[in-house]
């Protein structure tokens, strides 16, 4: 009995796998066996077809090798949900009842080979139909994305560390065309009330302060027609109705030739500029090395004398009077410093946030 595609009636132009083969040996004088063994060498790619009523199914070498099977295993798409990664469970469970019901399939999802390797798979079937328009036989591939879905997850990882940096130095982020037409994001009508179209065509200039207006609009142009970055302060009238002082900046993004793409920009609140970081105090543990020379001095301690107190050796002490914690491990600094106050060093940060050197009689 004739079969034909779930996806559509064969028209009389197109050929049957049969008269394909057929044709192609005729032309060159290989079989498709040849196309396919070229196809799977790689060893991402396998292909299976199953009886839906019986559930036999065969598979080619390509697709052992990407399940991680021996030569020769016996495979079924039925049991195929045993592949497939605990949290990923719920991409294929239905894999089976979703095929006997004629329903193509085409999911990405991880599974855990046979050797325990775990890789993300995409999984594509079709269904095809007897004479009477019922399921009859499913194709289907399997192909090993793992590459493809790492290299999207690292540069999905690299966009979130991006959006992280903006927002935490920046209002809002913007976009430009290389014509220098401006695209805001939606943050651009949270503060400023205005919607995409009003800003379009020039518009965002009406929420620059008119005093403020001709010197951003000249700038603008220059940095655009030179591809000079941009950068400016001016003041933005709010959505409360107030002007505040904001400080925008922007590159061109070059493509091949040397000329711009687009730009990318940030707007950024002056006062957020302004605002005084306060400053870490010297770590206790990083002495100097006149610290640690200063120390040794008050004790009258010798290189070997301070080596048997702190555990240190002596050619590392005398690297560190000599170049300091930039080529010392923490920890012999801290043993150090540990020494030097058993001792009755007071290590103390003044005012100016200096490390001093005091000798008090240890109790």
């Amino acid at each position: 009995m004739q079969e034909k595609s779930a996806v559509g009636s064969k028209s009389d132009t197109e050929l049957s796998s049969e008269q394909f083969e057929a044709a192609v040996r005729k032309m060159s004088g290989i079989s498709s066996a040849h196309f396919l063994k070229l196809v799977e060498d790689r060893g991402t790619i396998g292909f299976w077809s199953s009886d839906i009523v019986t559930g036999d199914c065969s598979a080619t070498l390509g697709l052992l090798r990407v399940l991680g099977l021996d030569h020769g295993a016996q495979f079924r798409i039925s049991d195929f949900s045993r592949f497939i990664h605990p949290d990923d469970r719920g991409y294929g469970e239905d894999i089976w009842t979703t095929i006997r019901h004629g329903i193509p399939v085409n999911r990405n999802f991880r599974i855990i080979r046979s050797d325990r390797t775990v890789r993300w798979v995409e999984f594509k079937s079709e269904v095809v139909l007897d004479g009477q328009q019922k399921p009859s036989k499913a194709i289907g591939l399997i192909i090993d994305v793992t590459d493809q879905q790492e290299g999207r997850q690292a540069l999905e990882d690299a966009l979130d560390r991006y959006r992280a940096l903006v927002g935490s130095l920046a209002k809002m982020e913007w976009r430009s065309t290389a014509d220098g037409n401006p695209i805001f994001s939606h943050g651009w009508t949270a503060l400023t009330g205005q919607n995409e179209m009003d800003a379009a065509n020039s518009g965002w200039i009406q929420t620059i302060h008119p005093d403020d207006r001709e010197m951003v609009r000249r700038k603008w142009q220059e940095s655009v027609s030179t591809l000079v970055p941009y950068a400016v302060n001016h003041r933005i009238l709010l959505v409360n109705g107030h002007y505040e002082w904001f400080h925008a900046r922007a590159v061109p993004i070059i493509k091949r030739g040397g000329r711009s793409h687009e730009w990318l920009g940030i707007i950024m609140r002056q006062a957020d500029l302004n605002r005084e970081v306060p400053a870490h105090p010297p770590s206790m543990n990083m002495l100097m090395p006149v610290q640690v020379r200063a120390a040794r001095a008050m004790l009258q301690w010798t290189l070997d004398e301070l080596s048997r107190f702190s555990g240190v050796s002596v050619s590392s002490i005398r690297r560190i009077e000599g170049e300091g914690d930039r080529a010392t491990r923490p920890a012999s600094l801290q043993a150090i410093r540990a020494a030097f106050e058993e001792h009755g060093i007071e290590f103390a940060i003044n005012p100016a946030g200096t490390v001093t050197v005091a000798f008090h009689s240890p109790r």
